[in-house]
């Protein structure tokens, strides 16, 4: 269920992520030049050694004839150590305050900007408009993201949690246009009068049906009502499920006035002690002045405490058309979406309570009569998100 949507939004979510996680370009710093080192000392050359002048001696007496000896003296050079020429040594670093805090910064945190969102969304645009997101849906989820995630300073290690969690929080104020309880209301009120609206083909017989099912299960009496006096064998079909259900159906002939059929069902409800009126009307394939002039008779004569709107989910963007147009022709008061089971997109509920911005009351799951689920917005958003 949903899986389209699931997946868009999976892929969205993952690629400002990547956006996050990718590492900022580190400074490149400039390896110091070593000091040069210090030329060494020149050794001194030993200086020449000269024999000592002889000193000549009184000639007392002729000197006898002496052979010259020639005395040469050894004179040893001291060798000389080669002075060490000591290690380039690095001036000690001055670490500047809040310097490697910003580099720390660069690589741990990432600040998104308004132009990351829209390069997201300009990416996801066409397959969540696939996926039957409203073009005004994906804009108010772009805006909703530059408001909670541009300009701030994102983890990278906790990037996908935080951006899951914006783009939940999004989704959420989409979908979450309150509540109504059908037990609450029957409790302060009695008969609660429901019209249900809707083109032919949304389910809208069916849905009333299960509605009465769930009302049952609740120990609560409801009565139905064949307005829809225009469809070929619409009476018949709502007698068939009331014949199941066990439940009384106030019915006129086809071509009587469907305003009138659903008064008489209030007068008897009355009379009768039932919890709930469940009153059909009929529908068309398309919105024209003769279908919006017997809606608004309707509910001008029996002034309904709900107009519930049955929208068909796989309908896709036409959904949104639907239910403007009921809402602009009479006001809606709650939706029930069908074939939600088999919805692989989901796009649809997003756009239409973000269009009509009213609840969506109850959900079909299946064929069955107790197919019929309480709308969560909380666990749609999980789901979709999942």
């Amino acid at each position: 269920m949903f899986d389209s949507l699931k997946k868009r939004l999976k892929k969205s979510v993952e690629s400002l992520t990547r956006k996050i996680s990718r590492p900022a370009p580190a400074e490149k710093k400039r390896p110091k030049k070593p000091a040069k080192p210090a030329k060494p000392p020149k050794p001194e050359r030993p200086g020449k050694i000269r024999k000592p002048a002889k000193i000549p001696e009184k000639p007392e007496k002729p000197p006898e004839p002496i052979e010259e000896i020639e005395v040469k003296e050894e004179v040893q050079v001291p060798e000389l150590e080669a002075p060490e020429i000591p290690e380039p040594v690095e001036a000690p670093k001055k670490e500047k305050r809040g310097f490697f805090r910003r580099i720390r910064e660069r690589v741990t945190e990432k600040a998104l900007t308004d132009k990351d969102i829209d390069e997201l969304f300009q990416e996801s645009e066409s397959e969540l408009l696939q996926a039957n997101v409203a073009l005004e849906v994906i804009d108010f989820l772009k805006q909703d993201l530059k408001k909670k995630l541009a300009g701030r300073q994102v983890k990278r290690s906790g990037a996908g949690e935080f951006i899951r969690k914006a783009f939940e929080e999004g989704l959420l104020e989409t979908v979450d246009q309150g509540s109504l309880n059908l037990v609450k209301m029957a409790r302060k009120k009695k008969p609660l009068t429901c019209v249900f609206l809707g083109f032919n083909g949304s389910g809208k017989t069916t849905t009333i049906a299960r509605i009465a099912r769930y009302l049952q299960n609740k120990k609560l009496k409801p009565l139905l009502a064949a307005g829809d006096t225009f469809r070929a064998a619409a009476i018949e079909q709502l007698e068939h499920h009331g014949e199941k259900l066990k439940l009384k159906v106030i019915k006129h002939q086809y071509g009587a006035d469907s305003a009138a059929v659903i008064y008489d069902a209030v007068r008897h409800a009355e009379g009768q002690g039932y919890d709930f009126v469940l009153a059909d009307t009929a529908g068309r394939t398309h919105v024209d002045k003769n279908l919006a002039d017997e809606l608004k008779k309707v509910c001008r004569v029996n002034k309904p405490d709900l107009k519930i709107l049955v929208v068909d989910s796989l309908t896709g963007n036409d959904a949104v058309e639907q239910a403007r147009e009921f809402n602009e022709m009479v006001g809606v008061d709650a939706v029930v979406m069908t074939k939600v089971d088999v919805n692989t997109k989901g796009g649809s509920i997003l756009s239409v309570c973000y269009a009509i911005k009213k609840p969506i009351l109850f959900i079909g799951m299946g064929q069955g009569y107790d197919d019929l689920e309480m709308f969560s917005p909380g666990k749609f958003v999980k789901q979709v998100l999942e």
